[in-house]
């Protein structure tokens, strides 16, 4: 008779995970405070710890007996499947218990809920994969758990605080602020009873001249049956910019901006972009380090740089030209201010995208006879227009979103930005800056439609991994030399405006009396010094998490399939997309009273730059994980390396150098930024950018051009030291993938 084999039966033993979460979780709720007194973070009070708690509350004895079941369950010698059940179990009745606790009792939280909570979800997510629902380990689980917690409390419930405070009004729902705010001549105003001609009849009139012309046009091309889809948009079109150019208010004045600074940047980065990748001339080598600077220094920078130049006293308006023009003071100085700023980030963006199109296209093109401006029109525009109409966006979102070139240079004239600002602070009315916020928001979701319908679903792909030996074609000789002339020219102004920046500093009185001191950058003690190295200091401390978090999320939404990746994915990006004095709003209105009181800490300052940052790494997380195959990941994983040990030891050292770049970016953002943290800042923690804003507004233009200098300087030492280790980091990273 045969002998049957069996293998003995593995007994179950226990799980350091739940063991270690449950222990981690008992140990931080009981010792550690869950209210604090006042609004500061770092204050220990013994009589607010889970100890002294659990004497008087029942609910915080349950908390605490639960976390010692999740170690309980840890040490059971249950099958894995039954285990993972029982942790499900625990860690949302912790959850739940701990969301009862926070929000029942309306204090402020302090370091014994956020380690409370995180551990029980820690302890959900190590079920969930020990269960079989989400096919990954406890690891990758929790992290899902966390980062969605983060971006629901940081992200979405701040949105959702400012389209709530537009409609609900002291607890009553009602229609009547946001009627008020858009009948407002502030906000918008056509009709204007001090001019002889009626507006709105001039607005209607040429919609319809927009719309026969239309349809003539579709007509004479034998599309007829088409002509009213096409007609009708271009006339509602063509009444909507008569009327905001024959209008008066806030919309119309950020609107037509947006268009106007959106266009020209885009355009003027599309040239750069073209003189970069395909210029004959040496004047190409300019642009690095040009389109850096203005990026790297608040965008207010030039509104300020503006006033020395061509204001009253400018030295090109008044001291050669002997003229004193406010003509620079509103729409056309933030205009030109904006421009500046912003058609460098335009051409970092088509930069990258000349670069990747394939040059056999357009050798292909002129071997079929057509001239080089054929090319240019017929094959080079069409595949540039989703990195033109990328640019557009961030662009008019960034114009939309400006407060400072607004307040420096706008003359008084109203912008959605400003009026945000003034409805808040001058005002003390937080449903009409509600009611600003949601307009903002409804602006930028209509770009980024108007943008996804002008790329339609066509294919833009030109690298199919197929080797190419063609060499890209260079600019038709006429257009090299002609946006070679503009742009020296523009590099002149460049650095004059910001020479001027410098002088100013050490000018004692700009306009009147060029006698060199010091005495403004002396008299940045204490103040000046004080906010300089708070926003370093801050800056610094969101730089990093907003890098992590960002990569993080990048390697889940890239690498892991779970219930709801495209949502979490979408929702991270949300607060890039959405204009900052939006997400200002939210946050002022989120984390001002109860249980989530933020306001007036540093804390606030450093969330709102590691969420508003974070969508960059996430991008650059992406970009790169997509050059890693995935047959490391599996090694690693065959080896009996969990994900952690994985992502730490095979993943991160291939993309430090994505990483650096991402921290980079994350760091020069939060320094700089102005739009978001203007309201979040308090006396005991202000921000570089807002005390210049102050130091202009109050007619210290001296003090405010010295701290601006100083910023300026710091930045660039700052950024050439990243870059350079990055550069180092890139080609160790290339010698080790050659290996």
């Amino acid at each position: 008779m045969a002998r049957v084999l069996t293998a003995p039966a593995v007994r179950p033993g226990l799980n350091s995970t739940l063991l270690a979460w449950g222990a981690l979780t008992f140990l931080g709720a009981v010792s550690l405070p869950w209210a604090r007194p006042g609004r500061e973070l770092f204050t220990f009070s013994p009589e607010a710890t889970g100890a002294a708690l659990a004497r008087t509350s029942p609910l915080m004895g349950a908390i605490l007996l639960t976390a010692l079941l999740v170690a309980a369950a840890g040490l059971v010698p249950w099958a894995t499947a039954s285990r993972g059940r029982a942790a499900i179990v625990l860690g949302a009745l912790g959850t739940v218990l701990v969301a009862v606790r926070l929000f029942g009792t309306g204090q402020p939280f302090s370091w014994g809920v956020a380690a409370a909570a995180l551990g029980f979800l820690a302890v959900l997510g190590t079920g969930l994969a020990l269960a079989g629902v989400l096919r990954t380990d406890a690891f990758i689980a929790g992290s899902i758990l966390w980062v969605a917690v983060f971006v629901a409390i940081f992200i979405l419930y701040p949105l959702w605080t400012v389209l709530e405070a537009s409609v609900v009004v002291r607890g009553r729902f009602t229609f009547d602020v946001v009627r008020e705010t858009l009948r407002s001549p502030a906000f918008f105003l056509l009709n204007n009873p001090a001019t002889p001609r009626n507006e709105t009849a001039v607005a209607l009139a040429a919609g319809g001249i927009v719309t026969a012309v239309g349809l003539l046009l579709q007509a004479v091309q034998r599309r007829p049956a088409r002509g009213w889809l096409w007609a009708l948009p271009a006339g509602v079109g063509g009444f909507v910019l008569t009327a905001l150019y024959l209008g008066f208010g806030a919309l119309r004045n950020s609107v037509l901006l947006a268009i106007v600074v959106g266009v020209i940047a885009t355009a003027l980065g599309f040239l750069f972009a073209l003189l970069g990748e395909r210029s004959r001339l040496r004047t190409r080598r300019l642009l690095g380090p040009l389109s850096i600077l203005p990026i790297i220094t608040p965008p207010f920078v030039l509104g300020l740089a503006m006033i020395y130049m061509f204001g009253r006293r400018g030295f090109v308006t008044y001291q050669l030209l002997g003229i004193s023009t406010n003509a620079f003071f509103g729409p056309l100085g933030v205009a030109v201010a904006q421009i500046l700023a912003y058609a460098p980030i335009a051409y970092l963006v088509l930069q990258g995208v000349v670069q990747s199109m394939d040059a056999a296209l357009e050798e292909a093109a002129e071997t079929l006879g057509a001239s080089r401006w054929h090319v240019l029109r017929t094959v080079i525009w069409p595949l540039a227009r989703p990195g033109v109409a990328n640019a557009f966006l961030l662009v008019a979102i960034e114009s939309l979103a400006d407060f400072g070139n607004p307040i420096i240079v706008g003359g008084g004239k109203p912008f959605l930005a400003t009026e945000v600002f003034f409805a808040i602070i001058g005002r003390f009315n937080p449903s009409e800056a509600a009611v600003y916020g949601v307009v903002l928001l409804a602006m930028t979701l209509s770009i980024f439609l108007v943008q996804r319908y002008w790329l339609g679903r066509r294919s833009y792909v030109t690298v199919t991994g197929k080797p190419s030996g063609a060499k890209a074609r260079p600019l038709p000789p006429a257009l090299d030399y002609a946006v070679s002339a503009f742009f020296l020219g523009w590099m002149v102004l460049i650095v004059a405006l910001y020479g001027s920046v410098f002088v100013g500093s050490v000018t004692k009185l700009w306009g009147f009396d060029y006698t060199f001191t010091l005495e403004h950058l002396r008299s940045l003690s204490p103040t000046g010094w004080k906010v300089f190295w708070t926003s370093t200091k801050l800056s610094a401390y969101a730089a990093i998490p907003s890098t992590l978090l960002g990569f993080l999320i990048g390697y889940l939404v890239t690498r892991m399939e779970f219930p709801g990746r495209s949502a979490l994915e979408f929702s991270s990006m949300l607060s890039f997309a959405v204009p900052g004095t939006v997400m200002g709003i939210g946050y002022i209105l989120a984390f001002n009273q109860g249980a989530l009181l933020l306001t007036g800490t540093s804390a606030i300052l450093i969330m709102a730059f590691v969420f508003r940052n974070m969508p960059v790494a996430i991008r650059a997380g992406v970009a790169a994980i997509h050059q890693i195959d995935r047959s490391l990941e599996e090694a690693s994983t065959m080896l009996r390396a969990n994900s952690l040990t994985t992502l730490r030891r095979i993943v991160m050292p291939l993309v430090r150098s994505a990483l650096l770049s991402g921290l980079v970016f994350a760091f020069v953002r939060a320094i700089t930024a102005v739009s978001q943290v203007i309201f979040l800042i308090s006396p005991q923690h202000s921000l570089a950018t807002t005390q210049i804003l102050t130091y202009i507004e109050y007619g210290s233009q001296g003090r405010g051009a010295a701290l601006a200098s100083l910023l300026t300087v710091f930045m660039i030492v700052v950024i050439a030291a990243l870059y350079a280790v990055n550069r180092r980091l890139g080609a160790e990273t290339r010698r080790e993938m050659a290996l």
